[in-house]
């Protein structure tokens, strides 16, 4: 990777927008307001894990806040949000994860009215190019709604990486790196995914639009907009928890497309409610099904994230391994199973599990995703587990979260 592609002067701009309007005594009003309709609902059900709640309202509202300083689809910007929080451009930065983030997507949003026209160049700024989604997300309040998805494995892309997209209102034609938009387009949501945290990045991007109508937004404005989105989108965040948490204990429902729960049409996923007691652990085995990439995340009972930069509470296709067969077995468990794929609970009885395949190969038959999983004791493990499971040593896991530490760093690096 030469430089950062996210560490631009728009990712600063549009950060410092988002954290003026988060100050504003309308957005704090509504800050009440959310903070109040998820007491409501989840203060007595998630009382064990109280102490993570003020970070989820934290983040909730900076994620609308950021969507809506980025929200002028006459003006728009390359943005990344969905992060942890952290420290760039010498400043703390809010977290603004939502909803289930995927440690190994970078989320970048750009907005997109129907009737623009859009002109979005980008650069490949690594060897092994990730895959990437393109969705065209449209304004609806109730549960978002996918007009539009382009993978970058059906775009032209030139050998050296380098690519141009359009979005306008009139048909592809034939054009492989064209979105068509309709009534009510409202922005583009990117996902590049990384699999190797050291040696992939995402794609430099800019994005022009060719036909603007209007003067910038004003602060009014955008807050005006973010205060709707946070409090229209507390019922679909909510519902996205609980298609987890509402499910029996520690069993995983089969993988299916995840185009009903607003997510990518062409990726499959599944979900499962975890419940684990201090001296048990699941058994988890699935196969690759020709997806290009694949992962496994932990979630709280908030369906944030729990600090995968510093703990194997995720994993991908590239930190697993697979066992003797080709398949592959995963360890759910609150103590180091000396199992080289181990899903780190950080010490949470309750959490939420999700897996998604997707990037499948375009030129073979691809076997349907599959998902078992298996209650058993931790000290029996040795005898439940199949054969041919890799194992790891605690120098080889030091190794494992060296690693990781690294990856995630190179994320928010400034030069």
């Amino acid at each position: 990777m030469i430089g950062n592609p996210l560490a631009t002067p728009a990712q600063k701009a549009i950060e410092d927008r988002a954290l003026r309007l988060l100050a504003r005594p309308d957005l704090q009003r509504v800050r009440g307001v959310v903070t109040m309709l998820w007491q409501q609902v989840a203060g007595w059900p998630n009382r064990d894990q109280a102490d993570r709640f003020a970070n989820m309202i934290d983040e909730y509202m900076f994620h609308h806040a950021f969507r809506a300083a980025n929200g002028d689809a006459n003006h728009p910007e390359v943005a990344r949000f969905m992060a942890p929080r952290h420290h760039w451009f010498g400043r703390d930065v809010r977290g603004s994860r939502w909803a289930g983030d995927s440690p190994d997507f970078i989320y970048r949003t750009v907005p997109i009215a129907h009737g623009g026209h859009y002109l979005i160049e980008g650069r490949a700024t690594c060897a092994d190019h990730p895959t990437v989604n393109w969705s065209l997300m449209a304004d609806n309040t109730a549960s978002p709604v996918t007009q539009a998805l382009l993978d970058s494995l059906d775009m032209d892309i030139a050998p050296d990486g380098s690519f141009t997209l359009t979005i306008d209102d009139t048909p592809a034609d034939g054009r492989r790196n064209h979105i068509q938009t309709k009534p009510g387009a409202d922005f583009l949501m990117i996902r590049d995914a990384l699999g190797d945290w050291q040696a992939q990045s995402p794609n430099a991007l800019t994005v022009t639009r060719l036909n603007p109508t209007a003067d910038p937004k004003s602060d009014d404005e955008l807050a005006a907009r973010a205060a709707r989105i946070a409090l229209d989108h507390v019922y679909y965040t909510y519902y996205c928890t609980q298609s987890g948490a509402g499910q029996a204990p520690n069993h995983i429902r089969p993988p299916m497309s995840s185009a009903a729960f607003g997510g990518m049409p062409t990726q499959a996923g599944t979900k499962g409610n975890l419940d684990l007691a201090p001296d048990r652990a699941l058994i988890v085995r699935g196969n690759a099904a020709g997806a290009r990439f694949r992962n496994l995340t932990l979630t709280d009972c908030y369906h944030m994230t729990i600090d995968y930069w510093a703990r194997t509470s995720t994993l991908n296709m590239a930190q697993m391994l697979p066992d003797d067969d080709g398949d592959f077995t995963t360890v759910i468990a609150h103590r180091d199973p000396g199992v080289h794929n181990w899903l780190d609970t950080g010490g949470l009885r309750r959490c939420i599990f999700g897996q998604r395949w997707q990037g499948f190969r375009r030129d073979a038959e691809n076997p349907e995703p599959w998902i078992t999983v298996r209650e058993v004791a931790f000290d029996d493990l040795p005898r439940e587990l199949p054969d041919g499971v890799a194992r790891i040593d605690a120098a080889g896991r030091q190794a494992q979260l060296s690693a990781r530490a690294a990856g995630f760093a190179r994320r928010f690096a400034e030069a």
